[in-house]
């Protein structure tokens, strides 16, 4: 198996945590009734995971990501009839000259400097009724107090009305939802902060059992109060 720097950039399922994994994994679960039987386009595809997952649902999926290594681990660790996977960086979008169902792009423009370019260049490669689903971490979860992000990779992080209105400049229809803690992970978090457990032996310590068998059935996705959850996501029509 080909190995990948752990740089922090982007999730590799052997380093992180089980509850980071599910996280991310949350939005490719919410995007797979979009892409049945589906052209789909995975933008920052990363190690590639999501695009192997909804692979297993559409048509056919590409899933892109600008570095060689990060892909040429994605090809040798994943292979579904109709999924592939192409060295692209997004400056270079519009070069891929053909049109998708559904375009995807998780955790990925809080990224990108240039926005308009890439919003520009995915709206022209969708078809005319094609979607377009984007996720990204809300700010005030992401970097408390702060304007600046506090991840290195991130250029700027967004509040629910800076996002929503970032779009609209570019598709007429968008419906966002928001990612939150579902009850049993709010109070799992309360009893690992308060330290109840931690004499027991990590096999007897039932908060560490929950922790590590996280899966998106922790999470769950809310169109209320969209201003204080962990990320947002976008379903986006022409």
């Amino acid at each position: 198996m080909i190995e990948i720097d752990n740089t922090g950039e982007r999730i590799l399922l052997e380093k992180e945590t089980p509850l980071m994994i599910a996280r991310h994994f949350c939005a490719y679960k919410f995007a797979k009734e979009f892409v049945q039987g589906k052209s789909v386009l995975d933008i920052g595809c990363g190690e590639g995971y999501g695009s192997d997952f909804l692979a297993g649902f559409a048509k056919e999926v590409t899933g892109i990501d600008y570095d060689p290594a990060v892909i040429n681990y994605a090809r040798d660790k994943y292979s579904k009839p109709g999924l592939k996977f192409s060295i692209l960086d997004i400056a270079n979008l519009s070069s891929l000259n053909r049109k998708f169902d559904v375009i995807c792009s998780f955790q990925n423009i809080e990224h990108i400097s240039d926005t308009e370019k890439l919003l520009e260049d995915i709206s022209s490669l969708l078809k005319d009724e094609g979607i377009f689903i984007c996720s990204t971490c809300n700010i005030k979860d992401a970097s408390p107090g702060s304007k600046v992000p506090y991840n290195k990779f991130h250029v700027k992080e967004y509040l629910i009305d800076e996002f929503k209105e970032m779009l609209e400049k570019y598709f007429k229809r968008v419906e966002i939802f928001g990612l939150k803690r579902g009850v049993a992970l709010k109070i799992n978090r309360r009893l690992k902060k308060i330290g109840l457990f931690n004499l027991l032996p990590a096999r007897l310590d039932p908060v560490k059992r929950f922790f590590a068998q996280a899966n998106c059935s922790y999470f769950l996705w809310s169109e209320k109060n969209l201003d204080n959850c962990l990320d947002f996501i976008a379903v986006c029509r022409r």
